[in-house]
């Protein structure tokens, strides 16, 4: 029984991935780097916020409150052309090798007069969604490659009409061949498996499910999904919240709202709302935080990835969740999913946490499955 519902949760999975994947992203070296400030010509006031772009790429980034910028320039991006280029200002345009040879750069932009309720959104919008895809882009830089072993505690919490408590315990075992070398979904899929080592065995199907899948798939950053995924960003509503100084690093809280929210996505086959903000560092578009919300009718019990079918009749309903995720070290440091539900008639609040407690790239153990089930 066992084995035969797994191949058929995989068998699911690998259909649904089918239809939700993009390209692998093959990002370049970053060698060059150009700083500066932009400013206002008629003003000398710092222009905030600019879209600072490589021309004919989606290569960029944005000024900050105060006008000063950095943009990270590929080798063999060197001959391009810079674009500056902000709500309410003419264009400019700069050779890269122009800016690549000065310590320091200032910018002056033109005042240019024009509706600005037709393009402010727009503006913003797509330099929000080319930090996104610099983020994405960067990750193999800034997270680690395989392959590589990660050993991990989970902690499953439910209490059941707020009186009954139940929990589990386990130690995972997560094999990744290539790391976060490859980010996209079906890599992720293929290349990262992991083994359970539960307190006390459980062969049950209804109490030995565990929902790793789901955990794992919040990892964006390793799959490449919903808000990095380049193809999928302008799906979504998107402004930026915060811009804090973290440890000592200055970085960008993007906020970001499905409205009507797709499987692709919210990573929900049935959900009715979806919304978060991901952090990203300015110096190296490394994503350090991911946070999200969501609201769904229903859930299939084998994750929420899953349709409910028409003749199912043994699933979760009226769900809410909301998850964070925390990258530290060039890893993923800690998921959390926080769920509430109705099953069976009564009211669940489940909490599941991943915490990675270590990280080894030498005698790596290599693992040929995942493991759905505790054993």
């Amino acid at each position: 029984m066992k084995k035969h519902m797994t191949k058929n949760i995989i068998l699911l999975f690998s259909l649904l991935l089918a239809g939700i994947l993009s390209q692998a992203q093959n990002p370049g070296g970053v060698i060059h780097t150009i700083k500066g400030r932009v400013l206002d010509q008629a003003t000398n006031e710092p222009v905030a916020f600019t879209n600072i772009s490589i021309s004919d790429t989606f290569y960029g980034t944005a000024s900050d409150e105060n006008g000063n910028f950095e943009l990270k320039i590929p080798g063999e991006m060197t001959s391009s052309q810079i674009q500056f280029s902000a709500v309410g200002y003419k264009k400019v345009d700069f050779s890269a090798t122009t800016l690549i040879n000065r310590d320091y750069s200032i910018i002056k932009l033109e005042p240019q007069s024009y509706e600005i309720e037709n393009v402010d959104v727009e503006a913003r919008s797509k330099v929000l969604i080319t930090i996104l895809r610099m983020a994405s882009e960067n990750t193999p830089y800034n997270f680690i490659g395989g392959p590589v072993n990660m050993l991990a505690e989970y902690v499953n919490e439910k209490i059941v009409d707020d009186t009954v408590k139940v929990e589990q315990q386990a130690e995972i075992l997560i094999y990744d061949k290539t790391g976060y070398k490859n980010p996209t979904v079906l890599n992720e899929f293929r290349m990262r498996k992991y083994e359970i080592k539960k307190e006390e065995p459980d062969y049950r199907f209804s109490s030995g499910i565990m929902n790793l899948d789901e955990l794992l798939g919040l990892d964006w950053v390793r799959s490449s999904s919903s808000v990095l995924n380049p193809s999928l960003a302008g799906s979504f509503t998107l402004f930026v919240e915060d811009e804090p100084v973290i440890e000592g690093k200055s970085a960008w809280v993007i906020a970001f709202l499905q409205a009507d929210p797709d499987i692709a996505g919210s990573g929900d086959f049935h959900a009715t709302s979806f919304s978060g903000k991901i952090t990203i560092l300015k110096d190296d578009y490394a994503v350090i935080k991911i946070e999200g919300r969501a609201e769904s009718p229903k859930h299939n019990r084998q994750g929420k990835f899953l349709a409910v079918g028409a003749s199912n009749s043994d699933y979760l309903s009226n769900v809410s969740y909301d998850f964070l995720v925390t990258y530290k070290g060039l890893k993923p440091e800690q998921i959390i999913l926080n769920k509430n539900y109705i099953y069976g008639g009564k009211k669940v609040n489940e909490n599941s946490r991943l915490t990675i407690k270590q990280v080894q790239v030498t005698e790596i153990q290599e693992i040929a499955t995942r493991d759905y089930f505790a054993d």
